[in-house]
């Protein structure tokens, strides 16, 4: 801080004291509450709605979370003005926009936007964090547990879903909040449905020959998924498939921030060296998807994304997991074919094929609900909750760019 700049109290002025430095006039201030990679790449695709517009100043937090390692890292890349966690809770702002729940009810605003980060809302509060009944677990992040404050009122202004499913779920868990739900439908799915029609843009640039049948490779996080129980599939699929296949490898941001960037790619170094090509960290899964011929995945939310854009899915075996048994997730892998160790993944693949037109009825009727909407509707949303006006330019999803892989040693 230079000397003489007044310092921001903790009585809200820090938004009078900011402007009295802009060189543009703004009307509002909205703060991006970042908890993770994962939760960052979704909120761009939100932010993204409103972040032109000369009306809005738009600033960054980075939440407290144990899986935020590297939200500082990709917040520097991004180029976006950044404050202290400390300084966002002792600010005022007339926006809040975050893809995690916690602790955003401490960030003083006028209102507060939330969205998940992943298909929906497809898992059950972990058994290790549950204070109650380990039998009545509820469907996390539609639960008055994050969704309430100590007095029992809603903290959010807007809960975004993309299927009213969700909404059957919330007025069972937390009713107090069904009149702030909204059912937007999903940009991520729109996003990829977007890009989808450059599907050889996507495989040119991961360098994916014409010939080549591209398998992706797709694991979530924790102890039960693919790359923790599963990982010698890896192994198995560049020794068993014929020379004209490419595997390609993601894995959840939560693997890289827990053990490290570095580490993760030490730990891969096999994997790698036997013909798998992998993401890197904080890369756009999508891309990938959008070149996929196949995709061998666990509960993770790229599944259902797979099988809504026509991927065929092959399931890893999820038993004891946190999946909820009326989510999309467990619908799908109810018709999917499961991997397993005796059988030929070249077969397997091609069970997985066969299934494909049961997994997208599944998923076209549970993933998200008004398809190719979601930019109008969630804009609608944002500019409600600002008390502004829309642009009258109308408004689009781009398409996402190539993923980097990880480059060789």
């Amino acid at each position: 801080m230079q000397s003489g700049e007044p310092s921001p109290d903790a009585t809200g002025q820090r938004d009078s004291t900011a402007r009295r430095w802009a060189t543009w006039t703004y009307q509002r201030t909205v703060l991006v509450g970042v908890h993770t990679i994962t939760s960052l790449m979704r909120l761009e695709d939100h932010v993204m709605l409103v972040e032109g517009d000369p009306r809005l100043q738009i600033l960054y937090t980075q939440v407290p979370d144990r899986l935020g390692d590297g939200v500082g890292k990709c917040l520097a890349e991004l180029e976006v003005r950044t404050l202290p966690w400390q300084e966002a809770v002792q600010g005022s702002f007339d926006l809040t926009v975050s893809a995690s729940l916690h602790r955003m009810g401490e960030v003083p605003a006028k209102k507060r936007f939330s969205a998940p980060h992943g298909a929906g809302f497809t898992k059950l509060w972990p058994a290790w964090a549950w204070p109650g009944d380990a039998d009545a677990r509820p469907v996390y992040g539609l639960d008055r547990e994050s969704l309430l404050d100590a007095v029992g009122g809603p903290i959010f202004d807007a809960l975004v879903v993309p299927h009213p499913d969700h909404i059957t779920t919330l007025a069972r868990q937390c009713p107090e909040s069904v009149p702030y739900a909204l059912v937007t439908g999903d940009p991520c799915l729109d996003r990829l449905l977007a890009s989808a029609s450059r599907r050889e843009h996507y495989r040119t640039g991961l360098g994916v020959r014409p010939a080549q049948v591209l398998v992706a490779v797709a694991s979530t996080w924790g102890r039960h998924s693919l790359i923790a129980t599963q990982r010698d599939v890896l192994l198995r699929l560049t020794a068993e498939l014929p020379a004209n296949h490419r595997v390609i490898a993601t894995l959840h941001p939560a693997v890289w921030a827990e053990h490290g960037t570095r580490q993760v790619r030490n730990w891969m170094r096999e994997v790698r060296a036997v013909g798998v090509d992998l993401i890197d960290v904080g890369e756009d899964w999508r891309g990938l998807v959008a070149a996929a011929d196949l995709l061998v995945a666990d509960h993770g939310s790229l599944a259902a994304y797979a099988a809504a854009t026509r991927v065929p899915v092959l399931f890893s075996p999820f038993g004891g997991t946190d999946v909820d048994s009326s989510s999309v997730v467990a619908e799908l892998a109810a018709v999917s074919p499961r991997l397993v160790a005796d059988v030929p993944l070249l077969t397997q693949l091609q069970a997985a094929v066969h299934a494909q037109p049961a997994q997208w009825r599944v998923a076209r009727r549970r993933v998200a609900a008004m398809r190719g909407q979601s930019a109008e509707v969630l804009r609608q949303c944002l500019y409600r909750l600002l008390e502004l006006p829309e642009p009258e330019e109308a408004t689009a999803w781009p398409q996402v760019p190539v993923p980097r892989l990880v480059d060789g040693d």
